[in-house]
């Protein structure tokens, strides 16, 4: 067996830029055809491909899980694999800072938009008897980030909700997986005012010197940052037919920084 995803459809939320784009990118090179949502399509439609259908869906809204399953099935066919990815992370001043408007925005997309996709494709995949679902966590949802309370917590949630899934659905043919990224390079680092030039700030250095500095201090045991294709590859080996045996598991990418959780 391989990492083929030949006769598969996806849908991949996030999907227009970083981890969902380059998972997008895989998926679609290992045969699979790709409905991929995203607020902005613009990188998804440079892709091109009689295989991919972009689509503007935000995630926030309650009525894009089943607007996404209804157009996969309109499109393609048949649903396969759902990888949930869409979310948000906002950096906060401290724990009493954060309003329960804050908690819920949060949790609306980074939770419970796993929930609504989850639940929406589900019967689909429970009539056919097979699927993958595979859900993008990270590794907050184990070691607290000082910055990001509201974001842990949900990533957190994220583990427990793909177990109880798991726990479920894989004797009725559907597995679920999560990873659990760290330190991936994204538009979240390179963006103005993203991470980069937070730490680039935090040291008194240019960009890239600060990539140095924070590798030396974050005790990244590959010494280097992720890059959205080595999630990729995590999620494409999850979604495939050589991790039939696999379900209900988190698998960590993030080059050794969970090695001792």
């Amino acid at each position: 067996m391989d990492n083929s995803l030949k006769d598969r459809v996806a849908i991949v939320t996030g999907a227009g830029a970083g981890i969902g784009l380059a998972t997008t990118r895989q998926f679609l090179e290992a045969g699979a055809r790709v409905v991929a949502a995203d607020l902005d399509t613009s990188a998804l439609q440079a892709l091109g491909g009689d295989g991919l259908h972009p689509v503007k869906a935000d995630m926030r809204d309650a009525d894009a899980a089943g607007q996404l399953t209804r157009e996969a099935l309109q499109r393609f066919g048949q649903i396969d694999i759902l990888f949930n990815n869409a979310g948000v992370a906002t950096a906060r001043d401290g724990f009493l800072k954060i309003s329960d408007e804050d908690w819920q925005a949060t949790f609306n997309l980074n939770l419970m938009g796993y929930v609504r996709m989850s639940r929406a494709v589900l019967p689909h995949m429970l009539e056919r008897k097979r699927g993958a679902l595979v859900h993008c966590a990270s590794e907050t949802g184990r070691i607290p980030h000082p910055l990001l309370p509201d974001y842990s917590v949900s990533k957190a949630a994220i583990l427990m909700l793909s177990k109880i899934l798991a726990t479920e659905f894989t004797g009725q043919g559907v597995r679920s997986n999560v990873v659990s990224p760290a330190h991936v390079r994204t538009a979240l680092w390179d963006r103005p005012g993203g991470f980069l030039d937070s730490l680039a700030a935090k040291y008194g250095s240019g960009r890239e010197e600060a990539v140095d500095i924070f590798l030396k201090t974050a005790n990244i045991p590959s010494g280097r940052l992720g890059r959205p294709e080595d999630v990729a590859a995590a999620v494409l080996f999850l979604a495939s037919a050589q991790a039939d045996f696999i379900t209900g598991v988190e698998l960590a990418v993030n080059g050794g920084v969970t090695k001792f959780v």
